[in-house]
């Protein structure tokens, strides 16, 4: 059968070789959204001009409609040839100043294509003369999905475009402020979190999708700890803990009632203070509403907020069979564990390359599933219950996520949505 080629049973998933590659991968439906120029807009007062060619920029100007950024996206159509002959610098330059001086950005965003990755393109000299003529900071990023799964990936070159323009901005370290990294929608002021680290004594917490103004921006430099929720996060907090000597913490968003608590003692132990975490465990603890899961078979995308190998985890504990779990590459180093965990506790758990040809030829294999979380897995267990658990949905962490989860539990099973709607409904690009 070739969904055979596709899969591997968890209990025989113990490294890297053991995933189920394809000598030729297909655009999975994990690949929703606009990543890189997407995270980079987050930045406060910035406009961002992409430049390439236009089967390119037809892509990018859907998604920067969809997402709400068309008032401060601009494109400019380069025919391929003048890219690679280099005569297209002067032209970048002028539409680099008419875009600066019809919307007084503080961030001026250049965003080049697989063509400028592929070709080295230098626009230093570029940037350079638009920063002198206009003291505007210009940060550059590359929105090359032909790099994805190599290094530097996309989002390495767009933290790494973050921290050259915050390496000069540190003045002093202050005790009372802290960064919240990885976030793409912002964990609001009232979550738990804000509350722990409040009453402990932290007056400022800063994320970069909150931030008002380049000031505050600024002054995420200034912070005496990063806490990383999600793994894009760790790239910028390893390199400031490297510049600047500025510890950073990894606590990924958890579903999990253990591991969200062994993340609080984490915390603990760097902060050296103790957060009063009991009285939000207690009352997740009586909440969940652990029924609704029972036996129930389940399978587990990777586009969700979160591993798919800690949720799958969470559920198991929670009392679900975990009959697929559906991923891009290879684990990251920390979803190890939970694979050796899952292997020990539900063995017969198949773990599939989302984004392999032959699973498009086998979407009646996942008949049988009851709930499936992420709208990958959705795409290919068509009748279950969809729980799509996106990162555009919410942001949360800590005992709120583990809520979260059978919040959106209980309201897709009893009005359950069509992925294809939500998808549509939600603009994602799959």
């Amino acid at each position: 059968m070739l969904i055979e080629k596709t899969r591997t049973k968890i209990i025989d998933f113990k490294a890297k070789n053991d995933f189920p590659f394809a000598p030729l991968e297909a655009v999975g439906p994990n690949l929703s959204g606009w990543g890189v120029v997407e995270t980079t807009l987050l930045l406060p007062d910035s406009v961002c001009l992409m430049i390439g060619p236009l089967a390119c920029l037809r892509h990018s100007a859907f998604m920067a409609h969809a997402r709400g950024f068309f008032k401060r996206f601009y494109m400019l159509p380069l025919e391929e040839i003048d890219i690679i002959m280099g005569r297209h610098f002067d032209r970048v330059k002028l539409a680099l100043k008419e875009v600066a001086l019809k919307e007084s950005p503080q961030i001026l965003i250049l965003a080049g294509t697989c063509c400028d990755h592929i070709l080295g393109t230098d626009y230093k000299e570029v940037m350079r003369e638009i920063k002198e003529e206009l003291g505007i900071e210009v940060i550059y990023l590359v929105m090359a999905p032909l790099t994805i799964g190599l290094k530097p990936s996309p989002f390495e070159i767009a933290y790494t475009a973050l921290f050259e323009f915050l390496k000069d901005k540190r003045t002093k370290e202050d005790k009372k402020v802290i960064n919240i990294l990885g976030t793409f929608l912002p964990l609001s002021e009232k979550s738990e979190l804000y509350n722990l680290l409040k009453e402990i004594g932290f007056e400022q917490i800063y994320q970069i999708p909150t931030c008002k103004n380049i000031i505050d921006l600024k002054e995420m430099a200034n912070a005496s700890l990063n806490i990383v929720i999600h793994p894009l996060g760790n790239i910028l907090a390893k390199k400031i803990e490297t510049e600047w000597g500025i510890p950073y913490i990894f606590c990924p968003v958890s579903y999990g009632i253990k591991e969200i608590e062994l993340q609080y003692q984490s915390l603990e132990r760097i902060l050296q203070r103790k957060l009063n975490y009991l009285s939000f465990k207690d009352i997740t603890n009586e909440r969940l509403q652990l029924d609704i899961l029972k036996d129930k078979r389940v399978a587990v995308g990777c586009s969700i907020l979160g591993s798919p190998f800690e949720l799958a985890c969470a559920l198991v504990q929670f009392g679900a069979r975990i009959e697929a779990i559906f991923v891009r590459n290879v684990p990251k180093a920390y979803e190890w564990k939970y694979i050796k965990w899952l292997s020990e506790n539900s063995p017969e758990t198949y773990v599939y390359n989302v984004a392999h040809p032959y699973l498009n030829e086998e979407s009646n294999a996942f008949d049988g599933i009851d709930l499936a979380f992420g709208v990958d897995a959705g795409v290919y267990c068509s009748r279950a219950v969809n729980i799509p658990l996106s990162r555009y949905q919410n942001q949360v962490f800590g005992f709120e996520a583990a809520l979260w989860l059978f919040e959106e539990i209980i309201r897709n099973v009893s009005k359950p949505i069509s992925n294809y709607d939500w998808i549509y409904k939600h603009n994602l690009l799959i």
